[in-house]
């Protein structure tokens, strides 16, 4: 077998493989988490879908606590308002405007006193009512009526302020129908009331008038079916809530999961292409690959020595930094041991510095920085040697100069200085000065010596006004 096609046969088998582990990762991995997105979405529905019929039985017990909290019907179960009904139901649709089906008044020995129903209810159903809710108290139930489930509730009638002595009931009525259904979904595209007791399910959810209704899920390939049982105030089992939802997340899974892995497939044929491709050419391209090889080397080595050369300088003012001072400072006292040259040591601070960056801000700093640099740079020769040591601290090592003419550059130094004005806006500038020690390797050629000796005399400069020189 050829060089070639043992290629082409480790290529093509290794693109086969790579598909195979991918959809297989893909698969698990973007199912799983479409499922747990799922689950999580579908609980919500389910809350809210409870939390909306809830609020609706709340909005009923409110209703039924203003019709209940009244005194007109007070004064009508007290025989103190015949036209009680005539004045207040004589209207047939009076009920479309109210959250409940049925209405009715009872004295305290339970006879009703009167009726009001959109289903034309008869005797029988109100009895039914006032036993289901017999104690002796204001409650609320659910109960099932010739297939038909109603929620019910019952309430003291007092007077509007709630004074008086207790006079009679009032109960009120909810059928759970598809209307009310449909007013509180928003999540499920069908609701159905069953018989279907769960005697196995998953958790049980309560709310305000509607407690411990037991939750089951289960799902089939394209729908979730989501039964919420509903009990009474004694526990008893009434009816089921069947919602049902169609898998809109898994579908959608299912579909990325497709165009993910045709996209995969895709991008690793040509990825699988190219590569063999360029082990095929990779013989002719040799020579090639060693002439980048070296263009690139030299490419580095000038780098290195841009960074070389970055590393010495002080990047805000361009001058030698502490390393190169110290480096080059120590090969200049070396060398004058031999030869006897004199070298004075300047040590130089910026007054006020702090002051300057707190008053006008840092970025004026670093302009007060880089004018002292650049007078530094006017008034020093090549042979010279000036850095920053930091912040506002700068030196200068004069080379075979005498005393008095390095005395006459450090002055005509500071003099610039203090004249040069920093302009902070259009209407406004300001001067700064500085403070100089200066010390010279006539009795030791020890630089740290000798910069300690140039830096106590700076700091009598700066302790006895500033802006001033001292040597010896």
């Amino acid at each position: 077998m050829t060089k070639k096609r043992k290629l082409k046969v480790i290529f093509i088998s290794g693109f086969f493989i790579l598909l195979t582990l991918m959809y297989n990762f893909s698969h698990k991995y973007f199912i799983d988490n479409y499922e747990a997105i799922e689950t999580i979405h579908n609980k919500k529905s389910v809350e809210n879908l409870i939390k909306n019929l809830n609020m609706q039985l709340d909005f009923i017990n409110t209703t039924t606590k203003i019709y209940s909290k009244w005194d007109d019907a007070y004064n009508f179960l007290a025989n103190k308002n015949p036209k009680f009904a005539y004045k207040n139901f004589r209207n047939s649709n009076i009920l479309d405007n109210l959250p409940i089906d049925f209405i009715f008044y009872t004295d305290l020995k339970n006879n009703i006193k009167l009726k009001f129903s959109i289903a034309n209810h008869n005797d029988k159903f109100y009895k039914k009512v006032v036993k289901l809710l017999n104690a002796d108290k204001e409650t609320q139930s659910v109960f099932l009526e010739k297939n038909n489930i109603y929620y019910v509730l019952k309430s003291k009638v007092l007077q509007t302020d709630y004074s008086g002595k207790k006079i009679g009931y009032m109960y009120a009525g909810k059928l759970f129908d598809e209307n009310l259904f449909s007013y509180i979904n928003s999540s499920f595209y069908k609701i159905d009331l069953v018989q279907k007791e769960l005697y196995d399910y998953d958790s049980a959810i309560s709310y305000n008038s509607l407690n411990n209704i037991r939750y089951k899920v289960e799902k089939t390939k394209t729908k979730i079916i989501n039964y919420l049982e509903i009990r009474d105030d004694k526990n008893r089992y009434i009816v089921t809530i069947k919602a049902m939802s169609d898998r809109d997340y898994m579908m959608q899974g299912t579909n990325t999961i497709l165009l993910f892995n045709i996209i995969i497939a895709i991008i690793s044929l040509v990825i699988f292409y190219f590569s063999y491709r360029y082990q095929i050419i990779l013989e002719s391209n040799t020579q090639k690959l060693e002439y980048s090889v070296a263009k690139r080397t030299n490419e580095l080595e000038k780098s290195n020595k841009e960074l070389h050369d970055l590393a010495y300088k002080d990047y805000l003012t361009k001058l030698d930094n502490r390393r190169s001072f110290f480096s080059k400072v120590q090969r200049l006292l070396k060398d004058t041991v031999f030869r006897k040259d004199l070298v004075h040591i300047v040590m130089i601070d910026i007054d006020n510095f702090k002051q300057i960056n707190d008053t006008y801000s840092h970025e004026v700093g670093d302009v007060v920085l880089k004018k002292f640099a650049q007078i530094l740079k006017n008034n020093i020769s090549n042979k010279d040697i000036c850095a920053r040591l930091g912040g506002e601290e700068f030196v200068i090592a004069f080379h075979n100069l005498q005393t008095k003419d390095v005395l006459e550059k450090v002055e005509n130094i500071r003099k610039e200085t203090e004249e040069t004005a920093i302009i902070v806006n259009k209407d406004k500038t300001f001067n700064f000065t500085a403070s100089f020690g200066i010390s010279d390797n006539r009795k030791t050629n020890n630089i740290d010596k000798i910069l300690h000796i140039a830096d106590s005399y700076l700091y009598e400069v700066k302790t006895t006004g500033k802006n001033n020189i001292r040597y010896r």
